[in-house]
């Protein structure tokens, strides 16, 4: 009777541990955001290959590298020079003219700009960052959660097997 609780007991553990993705990681604090800025060339199947001019009144088109704020054009530069862009965490560190959408769309976060004779994506985006101590937990305690559970499932399997050999 013992033997059977300690393997139901050890299951339940197990179970419980493994699924703890479910339950884990607890919010800690607010989202740390970060305010990236990245620049690629348009190719074939980027999703704003097709950008031509812009309508009359819409600014969804392709804008001249000259057209840009001073700013802009900065943050233009930087991001070109910087393979994979740069961000920036301080909100006042943002460039005034350029939105930060969590979600880009064209003319929203991203422009097309024309640049030496090439054409440009140029994204901007507010990345939210989970805070520290979630990291932790999902570096380390779930995985180690993880683990414990399923060496506890084993373990059941194992005295559940070897009571019912010794039973026979």
């Amino acid at each position: 009777m013992r033997t059977r609780l300690a393997v139901a007991g050890l299951v339940a553990v197990g179970v419980l541990l493994m699924a703890n993705p479910l339950y884990l990681p607890v919010p800690v604090g607010e989202p740390d955001p970060a305010y990236t800025h990245t620049v690629r060339p348009v190719e074939s199947g980027s999703p704003v290959a097709g950008v031509d001019a812009p309508d009359e009144g819409s600014e969804t088109g392709v804008v001249d590298y000259a057209d840009l704020d001073p700013e802009a054009r900065a943050a233009f530069d930087r991001a070109l020079e910087t393979e994979g862009g740069f961000g920036v965490e301080d909100p006042d560190e943002r460039v005034d003219s350029l939105p930060y959408p969590t979600d880009p769309t064209l003319g929203d976060g991203l422009l097309v700009v024309a640049y030496e004779g090439e054409r440009y994506e140029f994204w901007t985006r507010t990345v939210e960052r989970e805070p520290g101590p979630v990291v932790a937990q999902r570096i380390a305690v779930q995985p180690v959660a993880f683990l414990a559970g399923f060496f506890a499932v084993l373990a059941a399997v194992g005295l559940g097997a070897r009571t019912r050999l010794d039973r026979t």
